[in-house]
């Protein structure tokens, strides 16, 4: 199975060092959203979001990637 986690960690790096712990432990590609803005996903089995919530959502770079 091929999978992926897009993130933005800002502020302290929680969702980061979140998803550093899920990637020692798991293969996947990880995406930082504040860097990559869209990436092609055809081909992933398994796609996850990680984001710290700012007013109810997603921080806005996890959101602009979804979309993309």
């Amino acid at each position: 199975m091929k999978a992926a986690i897009i993130y933005a960690s800002t502020h302290h790096g929680n969702t980061k060092k979140l998803e550093d712990a899920i990637a020692r432990k798991y293969p996947m590609t990880v995406f930082d959203a504040q860097t990559v803005p869209a990436a092609d996903l055809t081909g992933y089995d398994l796609i996850g979001f990680a984001s710290g919530i700012a007013w109810g959502k997603f921080y806005g770079s996890v959101e602009r990637f979804a979309q993309a």
